[in-house]
């Protein structure tokens, strides 16, 4: 949408410095003619700019620069660098569009707000997302995709519904989703862990638990792994499907970061199986909000009753308001153009990450996929006691998330790991942080 582009084109001028602090911006007209549109796509996007905290009006005066520089992250100071921000930043989010999605949802859908929807979800989202999943290499019919309140809600259906393989174990890589995990030890449902680095997963030793073990189901985050941010291979991919099916162990697919994937050839481990054995999970928290409280579930076909009756049970429909909201998001195109911006301004985060990296700031500390590097994490030597270094990020007001929740505690993880994800933070304030970290390493040796 030609506004949006305006938009984006401001916005970065304003953030690079190519307009300063109280400039006055060129007139409408000078705009329209500049960026040969008409007025009114000018007047929305200087609209959006000042929604968004980027220009203010003076009457009669025109519109002037009101913020550029690093934006605050969400919910700390701004003296403070926080790598522990997972989610999208009510800034930068495109909020005016989707309130435009929520306007039209209620004047479209009003009826349909007053009544319960089906179990399975809308019926427009499904359609839209049944498209939409085709240009991302996943490929279900209306009948296998269901709509929930939450991954979550996903997670704990498909924990406590009988399967077809008659068997009752769960396997989690190590470590993992920190709510899964609770959530296993909350309903003591059998479970074992298998551990995965940055060296990968043991793949011997996975076709141990899946033959020796009655593994029903295998849940794993194969494209930028929670919290680690790594992902397997294509032949890595390719093997745990044919494992799987060789087994008979069905494969859990939390692809919870899909929209942050920069590579076309890392596909999602769905796209391999060819024997119904993988349930795909989707999330639209990370790159939407998590208020939004819609998740997607491919199901093999041999689920779809049991699943549907179990929801039914437990949630008669997630919101149809938010629903239909995000069919239209995606309808017109919006959802892609965020995720079109949002990798642009990943990548240059990525960019800032791996060039500090070859400066060598504690190089050997960090782990990372080096095609995705949206997220990273630092391996605390044994020698370095973590007291010591949480005081030094203290002193250098850096924030770092210590990911030992993600671990069981029966699991003898022996290090410390901390995760460092980028997605609020500006190219800026992740040089700045890393050169923070590397001092207070070296303040703790």
């Amino acid at each position: 949408m030609k506004y949006i582009i305006v938009y984006e084109e401001i916005k970065t001028q304003i953030e690079d410095k190519t307009y300063v602090d109280g400039e006055r911006l060129p007139s409408i007209r000078e705009l329209a003619s500049f960026y040969q549109c008409s007025i009114d796509t000018i007047k929305r996007a200087l609209a959006l700019l000042v929604e968004n905290h980027y220009i203010y009006v003076k009457d009669r005066s025109g519109y002037f620069v009101l913020q550029k520089g690093p934006l605050k992250t969400n919910g700390t100071d701004s003296d403070w660098i926080d790598f522990r921000s997972k989610q999208a930043n009510l800034i930068t989010f495109p909020f005016h569009d989707f309130q435009l999605c929520l306007k039209r949802a209620t004047e479209t859908f009003k009826n349909e707000l007053f009544e319960y929807g089906e179990s399975q979800g809308s019926a427009e989202l499904i359609h839209v997302l049944q498209k939409w999943f085709e240009t991302q290499q996943l490929y279900c019919t209306h009948d296998n995709l269901f709509i929930t309140t939450g991954v979550q809600q996903a997670l704990f259906i498909l924990s406590h519904l009988s399967f077809p393989n008659n068997k009752k174990t769960i396997l989690v890589e190590m470590p993992s989703y920190h709510l899964l995990l609770d959530l296993l030890k909350l309903e003591h449902l059998p479970f074992l862990t298998i551990s995965r680095d940055q060296n990968g997963i043991d793949f011997d030793l996975l076709e141990v638990y899946f033959r020796d073990n009655d593994i029903k189901f295998f849940y794993t985050t194969p494209r930028l792994s929670s919290p680690l941010g790594l992902s397997y291979s294509e032949k890595e991919k390719q093997k745990l499907v044919y494992l799987a099916q060789k087994y008979d162990v069905y494969l859990v697919e939390d692809d919870y970061l899909a929209d942050y994937i920069t590579q076309p050839n890392n596909l999602p481990l769905h796209y391999y199986d060819t024997s119904d054995h993988v349930f795909y999970l989707k999330s639209f928290s990370k790159i939407m909000f998590p208020g939004l409280r819609i998740g997607a579930c491919i199901l093999p076909k041999p689920f779809i009753q049991d699943f549907k009756a179990y929801r039914s049970l437990i949630d008669i429909d997630s919101s149809l308001f938010s629903q239909t909201a995000l069919a239209l998001y995606i309808k017109n195109g919006m959802f892609d153009h965020q995720i079109k911006q949002t990798k642009q301004q990943q990548h240059k985060r990525n960019q800032a990450f791996m060039a500090t990296i070859s400066q060598k700031y504690a190089p050997t500390l960090f782990q990372f996929d080096k095609f995705n590097s949206c997220k990273s994490f630092l391996t605390l030597p044994k020698s370095i006691s973590k007291t010591r270094f949480e005081t030094n990020l203290k002193k250098q007001q850096v924030r770092l998330d210590d990911i030992s929740r993600h671990f069981v505690e029966t699991n003898n993880h022996e290090q410390t790991l901390y995760g460092l994800e980028f997605f609020n933070l500006t190219p800026q304030q992740i040089n700045l942080g890393m050169k923070k970290i590397q001092i207070a390493y070296e303040n703790s040796l």
